[in-house]
């Protein structure tokens, strides 16, 4: 089975920095905000880390016209351990959120309290650094009809899929701020050891957004 086409899109200031490390850190303009929505809407399903989730706290949903609800994607978190807050807005008690453990880091309580909440909870397999396989994520969502699949982050999460050379297309709003340390970078390490290693981006546009910038283009690996 085809693995889903996946898109990342994620907004950063002018320095590279997609937050203030442990602090919600907006970032986009309301147009910006306004293409994140848009974008939910024309994808399956939206995906984030556990951290984006505890930082965050996003709805994951698309709320920007009188059919929303109607076009709002599947919300998935990847999270190793479950360890998520109950009352996070992306659980929404709607039916409509997975979770996605990693196989010999799920803890029963943890699951259990999920699944009460009216949470799927699947355990996938685990990768060498004791997170969930994106390999093995995308085998799951496919398996349950994803065919699109839009990931928001955070930092974790984007280095995991790059490194695994899963992501499709890259949209990256750029705000015209800077923060500096201990600002929380867009990405770690993903394997570049020299500039020819390095992903690039192919049929690239550059659009205004407010104040910002946004830049789009899909993923073309060395």
């Amino acid at each position: 089975m085809a693995r889903p086409l996946v898109t990342v899109h994620v907004a950063q200031s002018l320095d590279g920095r997609i937050g203030i490390e442990g602090r919600a850190t907006p970032l986009s303009t309301a147009e910006g905000r306004a293409y994140a929505h848009a974008m939910r809407a024309s994808h399956d399903a939206v995906l984030v880390g556990a951290s984006t989730v505890r930082i965050d706290d996003p709805r994951l949903t698309v709320r920007d016209g009188s059919e929303a609800e109607a076009r709002s994607p599947l919300r998935v978190v990847l999270a190793s351990s479950l360890d998520l807050p109950r009352g996070a807005r992306v659980f929404g008690g709607d039916g409509r959120s997975i979770v996605i453990g990693a196989e010999g880091r799920v803890r029963a309580e943890e699951r259990a309290a999920l699944e009460a909440a009216g949470v799927a909870v699947i355990v996938g397999p685990r990768s060498e650094d004791g997170r969930v396989a994106v390999e093995g994520a995308l085998t799951i969502l496919a398996e349950r009809g994803v065919r699109r699949l839009l990931v928001e982050g955070g930092s974790k999460v984007l280095t995991s899929f790059l490194r695994a050379k899963c992501v499709d297309s890259l949209s990256v709003e750029i705000a015209t701020r800077l923060l500096g340390s201990p600002g929380t970078g867009m990405l770690g390490a993903i394997g570049v050891g020299a500039i020819g290693e390095a992903p690039s981006l192919t049929g690239v546009t550059v659009e205004r957004l407010g104040e910002n910038v946004i830049v789009r283009g899909d993923v073309v690996y060395a």
